[in-house]
């Protein structure tokens, strides 16, 4: 009996560990919101980085946080770190309410391209015990 409780509780704590520790995956449905993204909108702010938001993202003061759609790790990096207030021309998806993520045409006024996806944590294939 007690072996099997401990060989339940190591299960538990394993899968346990393996959710917790997910990698995260970029967007597979970044097509769909890049498409979505019509609106034009001009917004001065920061770059900022973190993982739980997709990776790099855009700090707009009132407008708030946007997930940039198109990611150059080498351009955003350089400009996250320098901690500079940038203006950026790009497009949202008007029919997302809080506008959550912009996809960037240019930067400080110069042409700008980015083939990264954003990150999301992927879907749990785990199905409930109880």
């Amino acid at each position: 009996m007690k072996k099997r409780t401990a060989l339940f509780f190591i299960i538990v704590l394993a899968v346990w560990v393996g959710s917790v520790e997910a990698q995260y995956i970029p967007d597979p449905d970044i097509q769909g919101k890049i498409n979505d993204a019509q609106q034009r909108l001009a917004l001065t702010g920061r770059i900022a980085y973190a993982q739980e938001l997709g990776g790099y993202f855009l700090q707009s003061g009132k407008a708030g946080n946007k997930i940039i759609l198109n990611q150059n790790y080498e351009v955003l990096k350089e400009i996250a770190q320098s901690r500079r207030e940038v203006k950026i021309q790009g497009r949202v998806s008007p029919v997302d309410v809080k506008a959550r993520h912009i996809f960037i045409e240019t930067l400080d006024g110069k042409p700008y391209h980015g083939d990264k996806a954003p990150l999301v944590k992927p879907p749990s294939k785990l199905t409930p015990i109880f």
